[in-house]
């Protein structure tokens, strides 16, 4: 890959010539808002803040790639953002819902995020970014990761079109890792050189910590456990909204079926006897999580949106990988690998089911 060393600072100059040579028409990228991390769209480059302090910063407010789902129009986009949020935008280029030639993706490197409100109510032992021993040392002191971050075994940018990988110090490298990234760096002149950072080790390393995360999470083994895992859920639907790859026009759970209320509600009721409040509670998980299930990127944005805090990392992307590993299939690795659910090969599955 071709690529070129910089410093923290350098990519300020690098997101503002994005902008000036006509690369993008426009930037989604992080923001320093207090003590919070945020994102803006910036179509003027005068108006593009030093990313210095945020590149790296360990907060998750929202998954990007929700915030430009159904990017359709001409205008070419460049989205800044950490791993998940890459990989669930090249999901959504794959289910159509954005145009992958109005996309610029900058994947960055991530060692985990605490949420929002978390970060901000401990910045001053935070900080702009953290390593594998601060993380351990605000552990414990109370202060802990997202659940899904701690699973996660993709933190590294190695997808989308352009990363910005961290090195020693303030030292980062930018590399392109498509024809399209290597067209946007020449075109801002940049001198670029041929870069090795395949980083096998390190990877191996997070991989092996996720999996051991994942292994210590407490299992749902029945209906029953699902039930009661469930038990707090007011199908406000936010985790469904603030899911990336969650996409329909009309979802089912709008409808009077999936949504019944008044003379519905009691038509249900009387069909069946009784009926449990609110309504159709763990059908809208076992629905949500069937549609994501090849497209789930594990970024957590479900439980962050939970209003009543229901660890639905320990559902939804624990349940979603395993349905990845039975088709061999990593979500947002690869913008040409085609969706799971929409090639059929007659003995696909025959290896797995006879497990």
């Amino acid at each position: 890959m071709k690529g070129i060393e910089q410093k923290y600072d350098d990519l300020e100059g690098l997101l503002k010539g994005l902008l000036e040579r006509g690369v993008v028409d426009c930037a989604v990228i992080p923001r320093r808002a207090g003590k919070a991390v945020s994102y803006m769209l910036v179509t003027d480059p005068a108006n593009i803040e030093s990313p210095a302090s945020v590149i790296f910063a360990p907060s998750f407010s929202v998954n990007a790639a929700n915030l430009v789902k159904g990017w359709t129009i001409k205008e070419k986009v460049a989205i800044v953002a950490k791993p998940c949020e890459i990989r669930a935008a090249i999901e959504l280029i794959k289910l159509k819902q954005m145009d992958k030639e109005s996309l610029l993706l900058i994947a960055v490197d991530c060692a985990g995020a605490y949420t929002n409100q978390v970060y901000r109510e401990n910045y001053t032992e935070i900080g702009d970014e953290v390593d594998s021993a601060k993380i351990k040392e605000l552990e414990g002191k109370g202060i802990k990761l997202r659940e899904s971050c701690t699973i996660c075994a993709n933190k590294l940018a190695d997808v989308g079109d352009i990363i910005i990988a961290k090195g020693a110090g303030e030292n980062v490298t930018v590399a392109a890792l498509t024809a399209m990234g290597e067209e946007a760096l020449t075109t801002l002149e940049l001198p670029l050189e041929d870069k090795d950072l395949e980083r096998q080790a390190e990877k191996e390393k997070i991989a092996s910590e996720a999996k051991s995360n994942l292994e210590a999470l407490p299992q749902m083994g029945s209906m029953d456990a699902l039930e009661e895992f469930l038990q707090d859920c007011i199908v406000c639907k936010n985790c469904r909204d603030m899911c990336p790859v969650c996409y329909c026009k009309e979802c089912f759970f709008d409808q009077p079926l999936g949504d019944p209320v008044g003379g519905d509600l009691l038509n249900l009721a009387e069909l069946r006897g009784a009926i449990g409040l609110p309504a159709s509670q763990l059908f809208y998980h076992l629905t949500r999580v069937y549609h994501v299930s090849a497209t789930c990127v594990g970024c957590g944005a479900c439980e962050d949106a939970c209003p009543k805090d229901i660890p639905l990392t320990r559902f939804y992307p624990v349940t979603t990988q395993k349905v990845q590993e039975m088709f061999d299939y990593v979500p947002g690795k690869d913008v040409e690998e085609p969706l799971p659910f929409t090639t059929y090969e007659e003995d696909e599955l025959e290896d797995r089911l006879s497990e």
